[in-house]
């Protein structure tokens, strides 16, 4: 029988022969990984500015994560006006005249004072450089930026689905679940939470619960995942 905890605990230790000898000779589940992959980068797309890239992938993708959202909220929002959306997004998301609602940035939520680029942004960059995840020079957002948090996880999922060696994925895991511990919870309990409670439209609250209960799912689905192929 598989032993996910122990595993776990190896792999975030750095004990990689000891995880190995846990998993033993199992084959990687590039479907699911790369099933990980896309419902990740669907979720930073939700939580970008809905510009006309933005939102052009989105309405040309929404029928096929129609089952991600009922699923985890048990109602897909259908995707409303362009010009709404954006509207709503700088509401919620940006600073108007009554302040900003809901900051998207973790440090906020992880510094004493709530301040921008603390402690959390320069682990988290440390963990996509590790990984050759890099921003693109026209992108002027912090790295724990939340969408930029979800595209690195979605990279993340992809390189476990096709890795270029087999200690480069188990490094990859350890990031996996350096990400998860450390900054799930800030994610879906702080983050999350109010965006689910702040938002005026019922689209963005719908969008905040469906990351809570897919982050805070990610564990469990490894573990399925993983005794699977052990």
């Amino acid at each position: 029988m598989f032993e996910y905890k122990s595993f776990k605990e190896n792999i975030a230790s750095g004990s990689f022969d000891n995880a190995k000898a846990l998993l033993k000779e199992a084959e990687i589940d590039t479907e699911s990984f790369n099933a990980l992959a896309n419902a990740s980068m669907f979720l930073s797309l939700l939580f970008r500015y809905p510009d006309d890239e933005v939102y052009d992938t989105l309405e040309g993708n929404w029928s096929i994560f129609t089952d991600f959202f009922t699923d985890y909220t048990e109602t897909a929002p259908s995707l409303y006006d362009q010009t709404e959306m954006q509207s709503d997004f700088i509401k919620l998301f940006k600073q108007d005249f009554k302040g900003s609602k809901v900051v998207p940035y973790i440090s906020y939520y992880t510094e004493e004072k709530k301040t921008l680029y603390g402690e959390s942004t320069f682990r988290i960059r440390e963990w996509m450089a590790a990984e050759g995840f890099a921003l693109q020079e026209d992108v002027p957002e912090l790295e724990d930026n939340v969408y930029i948090v979800l595209e690195f996880l979605s990279a993340i999922f992809a390189r476990l689905a096709n890795p270029e060696n087999i200690e480069q994925w188990y490094a990859t895991l350890q990031n996996l679940y350096r990400l998860i511990d450390t900054y799930g919870k800030v994610i879906t309990d702080e983050f999350a939470e109010q965006v689910a409670k702040r938002a005026e439209m019922p689209f963005y609250a719908h969008c905040g619960v469906l990351l809570k209960n897919f982050v805070s799912d990610i564990d469990g689905i490894m573990e399925e995942v993983l005794a699977s192929a052990g």
